[in-house]
């Protein structure tokens, strides 16, 4: 979208939220659920909506990549993904013409802290397509011309990985910030470490942390309670990890100062993320946070970065900044692309950008409008099931009871011009940041 729509967009929709005439309210009454605590250590969520005739399911496991050993990183996202490549007596055709026929809905995907399954399909479709889930999740085969099949695959888009200036920057900060923790190494693993995963390593990462202990079924649609906890428990029932000492290799000391890190590539223009160690989702700041970074930088074509960077100078082609947060870790990340010769002039224009709101803050109006539209965009963002199911399934996560949905926008609201600025001095540290910055370094001369 232009700039010049997006603005317009921008003042029409908070036109509207100031008026009254959207309704928070009625989108927040859609998220409310029932919990209920499962046999075997699971929890189930249901959010019962008849209206269509589908189901969506999310199954979220303990078994991201922080519980894969650090030499084999990659082995999460390879069990994940062999899942439904053979299975009870099934192989991975067999299994992708019955998912095609269920209207393609079954998957899994690895993360850094869970696996998650899902399926969506039509409601008198959802005994088989759980028995398909169950199958899956619970009886893989790992057929070994299936593994070297994966393996071939993954080693395939990391090579690919290396031609593309953002993923390099990505990776060198975050080596740089967290070292050869989980949340420092790519959840596809690396060259290095995928050639090492063995079958065994594999079957033994699945038995270890797939199971009820742990585990969260989200249901959401044309389902109640008692006929998704029928489901749940038809056929996974009595499913136990073995469980196990996830490796957690320590920390490495945050950087002292603003601590520079430069691949050398021989590329047109510099891409830059510039970021530090920060809070965690349940940090009470959060609101604050969220309220001050959506200013800074992440109200697109309105935020200070982009106005600044991108509308006066025209330094860049694009500039964000956000927060990453979830239940155990956090950062607060800037990223930009500008031409090489730019670099250190955009750098400095985003700093100066910082320390602008870490010195003198924002004015009511700012804090107004950043509100309404963060409480009215959260208020839209639920228009489809898979959506609501991904909310419910974030919310139990970390923690917070179903009424949540209720209570966020409360906070947001609750935010104070004294609170985004302390949020911006306690949560951008840019004396214990990291700098990575992938370009032509004889041309960009940077000066870090």
């Amino acid at each position: 979208m232009p700039a010049t729509r997006e603005r317009l967009f921008r003042a029409f929709f908070l036109a509207l939220l100031l008026a009254g005439l959207l309704a928070p309210g009625a989108s927040r009454a859609a998220l409310r659920y029932d919990r209920e605590e499962l046999p075997g250590g699971a929890v189930l969520l249901v959010k019962e909506s008849p209206e269509l005739p589908m189901v969506n399911v999310q199954v979220s496991l303990d078994a991201g990549s922080r519980r894969e050993p650090p030499g084999k990183a990659g082995l999460a996202q390879m069990t994940a993904s062999l899942l439904a490549r053979g299975a009870a007596g099934k192989n991975a055709l067999e299994i992708a013409k019955l998912n095609d026929a269920l209207g393609g809905g079954a998957g899994v995907s690895a993360g850094r802290d869970h696996v998650t399954a899902s399926l969506k399909v039509l409601t008198r479709d959802l005994e088989e397509g759980a028995g398909l889930l169950a199958d899956i999740l619970r009886r893989p085969a790992f057929p070994p011309d299936e593994i070297e099949k994966t393996r071939s695959q993954t080693l395939g888009s990391l090579r690919k990985q290396q031609d593309r200036p953002g993923y390099l920057a990505g990776l060198a900060f975050r080596r740089e910030l967290y070292g050869n923790t989980a949340e420092g190494r790519q959840v596809e693993g690396s060259p290095e470490t995928v050639p090492l995963i063995r079958r065994e390593d594999i079957q033994a990462f699945h038995r270890n942390w797939y199971g009820m202990k742990g585990a969260i079924f989200v249901f959401v649609g044309d389902i109640t309670l008692q006929r998704a906890r029928d489901i749940v428990l038809q056929h996974f029932q009595g499913w136990e990890a073995k469980g196990g000492e996830a490796p957690s290799p320590p920390l490495p000391p945050a950087p002292k100062g603003l601590k520079a890190v430069k691949v050398d590539r021989p590329l047109t223009q510099a891409t830059v993320v510039l970021g530090n160690r920060s809070l965690t989702r349940k940090n009470p700041d959060f609101y604050a946070a969220r309220v001050m970074n959506y200013i800074l930088g992440g109200g697109g074509f309105e935020s200070w970065l982009m106005n600044n960077l991108r509308e006066q100078k025209g330094l860049v082609y694009g500039v964000y900044s956000m927060f990453e947060s979830d239940a155990d870790s956090g950062l607060w990340r800037l990223v930009l692309q500008t031409k090489n010769e730019s670099a250190n002039q955009a750098i400095d224009e985003s700093l100066s950008e910082v320390r602008k709101m870490q010195e003198h803050g924002i004015s009511e109006q700012q804090l107004e409008e950043a509100k309404a539209f963060i409480t009215g965009s959260f208020a839209t963002q639920f228009s489809s099931s898979g959506r609501i199911a991904d909310f419910i399934l974030s919310v139990e996560r970390l923690g917070f009871d179903p009424g949540y949905a209720d209570r966020y926008p409360q906070l947001i609201r609750a935010v104070t011009r004294e609170q985004v600025q302390e949020a911006a001095r306690k949560h951008i540290k840019l004396d214990e940041a990291v700098l990575a910055v992938v370009g032509n370094m004889a041309e960009a001369k940077l000066k870090r």
